[in-house]
């Protein structure tokens, strides 16, 4: 009985191999036929002139020959492309039967260490192997893989991997940083990641990462300056700079309040794209033929370039940094936020260097007679009364109605003697000229009282508005009195928050 138990055991495992090797031709074949459909798709789509139509028609029809042909050729390397699908076939949740290993491969040994990941189980002499074979992507493809699986306390460190930050991250490295900042390796692991923005941020030396801190950190920090003080451009510059100190220093104590030491709720979905495209890489020897599948499917899709790899460029270093200031996850700021704690701090010492600049102790403001110097005890006296007198030079009515009576009084006393002599027909012309005399007299006499009422009322708004601005000028030097006896303190403790 117990050899017809043998024979069964067998049979099983033979027939379990059969249905993966089915499984592994089945999305080989799905593949083929997703392409081939991609084709059709596409070549309907094909637009513009007929020699441009045409072009393109052969282009992607020589490019689907030539993948057809790369097919057969890799069909050379199907035990790699097996161990890929059962690589797959694990993201996917299935279990998975005995994997093969396959000689030069890191992927083999590599999924045979940690297909028991998710349950802490790791095989330490398949996991050696795969690192001796490549460090690098095995050390990725264990920290990836258990952010999708689970069971990231069988990572022993970071570091191999989450490497010092070049000016363009990897796509790689981009997903282990953030799984870093969110949390997901705790504490050791979001150290590591800050301890590789922090060096980074001290690898750049020409500033350019201060004005992408002003903008993220104070970017809404405004202070209205009273429109009266028009020429108070210094006071103004001080109070604005006392202002974006105390913004600074809640923004830096907010973000930093955000780390929670606990990990997200979910990975960054970059990882498992990593991760899925470390896989889809292949071994060395396929390297150069799905590097080519690659290119050709872009031509087929009416793409300009080819897929991205795991180790693509996504972004520079000071790019992502800055959109993880920005961030809404709070473990990924606050590092972001810590890792820049010199840049922030060259930022505080600017602004409480200009917030404890003196108030000027007098302003010259505008007003509608001309420039007048206030302080906040009252105006200049000289420009004062160089403002009233335009004011009252503004009383002088320089009008010819005087003239005009004058000449026709004149005039009528004139007629009035031609009466006496020449007959009394002269007397009308005489009153009409008395008449135009008196009225001209009288709307002369109206104008220049109406030029002194305006006058007195202009004096007396003169004085208001300039009163007005000598108590806002003393207020506003109250007010960045009182900001600047902060600016020492909001200092101390954005030091204090990021030592």
């Amino acid at each position: 009985m117990s050899d017809d138990w043998w024979v069964e055991r067998h049979q099983n495992k033979r027939l379990a191999g059969l249905e993966e090797d089915l499984g592994y031709v089945s999305a080989s074949l799905s593949s083929a036929r997703a392409s081939q459909n991609r084709l059709k798709a596409e070549l309907s789509k094909v637009s513009g002139s007929l020699e441009q139509r045409l072009n393109r028609l052969s282009a992607a029809f020589d490019a689907f020959v030539e993948i057809s042909d790369l097919r057969v050729t890799l069909g050379l390397f199907d035990s790699h492309g097996r161990v890929r699908h059962q690589a797959k076939q694990l993201l996917a949740g299935a279990g998975l039967p005995d994997v093969s290993d396959v000689d030069g491969y890191w992927l083999a040994p590599a999924l045979i260490a940690l297909r028991g990941v998710a349950d802490g189980v790791v095989d330490d002499e398949a996991l050696g192997l795969a690192t001796a074979r490549d460090p690098l992507r095995t050390g990725t493809f264990h920290a990836l893989l258990t952010s999708v699986l689970g069971g990231r306390s069988t990572v022993p460190s970071l570091a191999p991997v989450l490497t010092a930050l070049p000016e363009e991250v990897s796509t790689y490295q981009r997903a282990v940083w953030l799984l870093a900042a969110d949390g997901f390796f705790g504490a050791e692991g979001w150290e590591l990641a800050r301890e590789r923005c922090a060096e980074f941020v001290a690898g750049v030396t020409d500033g350019s990462l201060v004005p992408v801190l002003r903008d993220v950190a104070v970017a809404k920090a405004v202070v209205a300056v009273p429109k009266e003080l028009d020429g108070g451009g210094s006071i103004a510059t001080a109070l604005h700079a006392c202002e974006k100190l105390t913004v600074l220093r809640a923004w830096v104590t907010d973000a930093l309040d955000g780390y929670t030491n606990e990990p997200a709720a979910a990975p960054d979905e970059l990882a498992r794209t990593a991760l899925e495209l470390l896989i889809d890489e292949g071994s060395a020897v396929e390297l150069p033929l799905l590097a080519r599948e690659r290119e050709l499917r872009a031509v087929i899709e009416g793409k300009e370039t080819a897929k991205s790899t795991w180790d693509s460029p996504v972004g520079t270093a000071a790019a992502l940094l800055r959109a993880d200031i920005s961030s809404e996850q709070g473990n990924r700021r606050a590092l972001a936020v810590r890792a820049s704690t010199p840049v922030l701090l060259t930022l505080a010492e600017e602004f409480a260097t200009t917030a404890r600049a003196e108030a000027p102790a007098s302003l010259s403001v505008r007003t509608r007679y001309g420039q007048v110097t206030i302080t906040p005890t009252g105006p200049d006296a000289t420009s004062m009364q160089r403002a009233r007198d335009l004011v009252a030079r503004s009383a002088r009515v320089e009008s010819q109605r005087r003239n005009v009576a004058i000449g026709a009084a004149v005039m009528g006393v004139l007629l009035v003697v031609l009466a006496v002599f020449a007959g009394w027909g002269w007397v009308v012309p005489a009153v009409v000229a008395f008449g135009v005399a008196g009225y001209q007299w009288f709307a002369d006499g109206r104008e220049r009282k109406r030029a002194q009422e305006q006058a007195a009322q202009s004096a007396r708004s003169l004085d208001a508005d300039v009163e007005q601005r000598v108590e806002t000028f003393a207020k506003t030097k109250r007010e960045l009195a009182d900001r600047q006896s902060v600016v020492d303190e909001d200092l101390t403790a954005l030091r204090a928050a990021l030592a």
